[in-house]
This record gives C-alpha cells, sequence and structure tokens, in this order.
C-alpha cells in the first residue's frame, strides 16, 4: 500500500466519524481508527459522550465491520496539560476560555497528527464540519456546505503543516445526507443519538470541575455596579462570564447580568441596563502576524453571526476590530476568528471589549 494513501481517522464512536472511515476505505485509503481516551471514564464533570467506554466500543465495532485496525490512545496526562490546565489559568482570572479550540489545535491535530505520523500515515482526517480549500496558493479552512453543523470556528487556530495533512470529507456534506449514507453502508452507529458539539462542558459547573481538579482555591471577590459601588459578594471569579444572568446572588430589582470583569482585582461588574453588555470595538491577540483584510466579519463565539467589521493592525500581536453595528457580550478569553466569504482569513483571542452601552437600548455614542 501506497504510504501516501495511509490515513489515521480519528473515530469518536459517533456517526461522523463512522462515516468517514468508511468513505476513506471506499475511496481506497489505507485506514485506522484511533479513538483518543481524553479523561477517566468516571470523571463526568469535564467529559461528556467523546472519550468513555461507550465511545470505544462503538468506534471498535465500525472497525470492525470495515475490517480495518483500531487503537484506543491514552491521552489523559497531555490533554490535562495542554488543554485543561490552560483552560483553569483563564477562568481563574475571570476569563472565558475555548478548550474546544485549544484540544483541536494541540491533541486532535497535534499529538494524534504525531502518532500518525509515527504508524506510517500520511494524513489525519476527522468528522468535523469544515472544508479545507485553495486560497492563493496557500491552504486554508472554510466553512462547511451544511452551515448549521459549521465546525470551522474550532479549527481556526490550525497551521499551514496540519491543514496540509488534514482530511475532512464531511465539509461537503450535511448532516442529513451523512446519516443517509450511515445507513445505506449499514455502519452500527448509524441510529445513534446526536452528540453534543463539543465533548467538553462549559460554564460555572465546567470551571468549578476544573478547579477542583487542580484543587485550586477559588478567587473570591466583590460583586459592583458599573459605578463601582458594592452589591454583594462572590465566593469565585471563575463562575462568571460576559453576558451571564443566572447564578449572579443579587436581588436589584430587575434583570442583572454580568457586564464586565475584573480578573486584576478579582471583582464582577454588573448591569441592570442591557445596553451595557454592547462593544463596538474589540482588541484580538492575534495567532499569527501574517496579512489581514482591512474589511471582514468576525465571529466572536461559536453560535455568533459573524459581524461585518474593520480590522487595524496596531501594536505588534494585537489588532483593534471595529464592528459595523455594536456587538453583545464580547468576552475575553474567546476565540475572534475573521472569514471573507465562507474561508478563515485570520483570528486570534479576544483581550478586552472597548466601551460600553452602545446597543440598540441605548444608540448613539
Amino acid at each position: 500500500m501506497d504510504p501516501n494513501k495511509r490515513v489515521l481517522v480519528a473515530m469518536s464512536g459517533g456517526v461522523d466519524s463512522s462515516v468517514v472511515a468508511a468513505v476513506l476505505k471506499r475511496e481506497g485509503w489505507d485506514v485506522f481508527g484511533v479513538t483518543l481516551q481524553l479523561n477517566p471514564c468516571e470523571d463526568r464533570g469535564l467529559a461528556r459522550s467523546c472519550c468513555g467506554v461507550d465511545a470505544a466500543l462503538n468506534a471498535r465495532r465500525v472497525a470492525d465491520q470495515l475490517g480495518i485496525e483500531h487503537l484506543l490512545l491514552d491521552c489523559r496526562r497531555e490533554f490535562s496539560r495542554l488543554v485543561l490546565e490552560p483552560a483553569w489559568r483563564e477562568y481563574a482570572r475571570g476569563r472565558t476560555p475555548s478548550p474546544c479550540i485549544l484540544c483541536n489545535e494541540r491533541i486532535k491535530f497535534g499529538l494524534l497528527l504525531d502518532k500518525a505520523l509515527a504508524l506510517g500515515a500520511s494524513r489525519v482526517a476527522t468528522g468535523h464540519y469544515a472544508r479545507v480549500v485553495d486560497r492563493e496558493g496557500r491552504l486554508a479552512l472554510a466553512r462547511s456546505h451544511d452551515k448549521a453543523k459549521d465546525q470551522s470556528y474550532f479549527l481556526f487556530a490550525l497551521g499551514q503543516s496540519q491543514l496540509e495533512r488534514t482530511l475532512l470529507p464531511l465539509g461537503e456534506l450535511t448532516k442529513p445526507e451523512v446519516r443517509e449514507l450511515a445507513r445505506e453502508l449499514g455502519l452500527a452507529t448509524a441510529e445513534r443519538r446526536e452528540s453534543q458539539d463539543a465533548c467538553l462542558g462549559s460554564g460555572a459547573e465546567f470551571a468549578e470541575s476544573l478547579r477542583l481538579r487542580f484543587d485550586e482555591e477559588p478567587r473570591a471577590g466583590d460583586l459592583v455596579d458599573t459605578s463601582g459601588r458594592a452589591l454583594g459578594h462572590h465566593d469565585g471569579l471563575h463562575r462568571f462570564t460576559i453576558g451571564q444572568r443566572r447564578g449572579l446572588g443579587v436581588a436589584l430589582g430587575k434583570p442583572a447580568f454580568v457586564c464586565a470583569i475584573d480578573g486584576e482585582g478579582a471583582r464582577v461588574v454588573v448591569t441592570t441596563e442591557p445596553g451595557d453588555l454592547w462593544s463596538a470595538r474589540l482588541v484580538v491577540r492575534l495567532l499569527s502576524d501574517g496579512s489581514l483584510p482591512q474589511r471582514c466579519a468576525v465571529q466572536i463565539r461559536s453560535r455568533h453571526a459573524p459581524a461585518a467589521a474593520s480590522v487595524a493592525i496596531g501594536e505588534p500581536g494585537l489588532a483593534e476590530i471595529r464592528f459595523d453595528e455594536p456587538q453583545r457580550a464580547v468576552a475575553p478569553g474567546q476565540a475572534a476568528v475573521f472569514y471573507e466569504g465562507d474561508t478563515v482569513v485570520g483570528g486570534g483571542w479576544i483581550e478586552r471589549a472597548i466601551g460600553r452601552g452602545h446597543g440598540p437600548t441605548q444608540p448613539g455614542g
């Protein structure tokens, strides 16, 4: 078998990765599957269904059906060091991390790619809904044809060397087409219930599970209003994110939201004015210093509709984003991904929002 046709398929035990393995085998690739063990099976606070016993068994069943080799790769130590520890450090600073992006960059297309090369494979394939396209002689990510399932946001950090060895067969398909293809192929996972988009948890529960995992003390502090007046006390900065409404522990007579977090002072700023959640500008720490368009659409969280903006390079490694229309709940620590049409043209990590109070409920400014 031509070594250039040997591919490692990351098999989560779900229908998507099962179809990837089956399609590539049908196309003549020498396929072997690998299931990643990222957390202890009993660690329900951190992982959902992608890396437990059931997932490995389902992946093995499909591998046996296809007549391909299957390995279970223990990545628990690396996952903790490369993904969970950095995520906890962000939460502890009052920021909102994107651990799934780190996992894709460092584990699935980092450690796993190294494993693939060591086993004689030339490519890694996954069930992500995204595409690798040619853009002016260089490879770039693009949105999936199924816009509702698109995962290009979570893959934006992949570099050129990673994209060169990446196969994303589902990028041209819709989810219903994938499900029907699994039925046609008679795959054991064809009717498996849809899993979550991400195997990691989110929000205060996930943040608290990380604190307990690393045996850290919570950073308690004050809840204050936008003028700095004390409203109450909180028992951990990691429990809050911008835009949060529930679990604030204060009663102000009308709905209250987190509009800012002072990581240095461990203060959580709360407002009852929805307009305080909107910002027209933000600063991004760029992933690379490559050329960027002056105009693009910027996506500031996984379920955010990209918004038209101007990009201005400022200090080395930083860019200021000016939205045509203010955006709600800009959270430091999240990724900001830049698109031209369906193509990813850059991105980085949100450092801070600039200004408040310019939302639709408070026009002007």
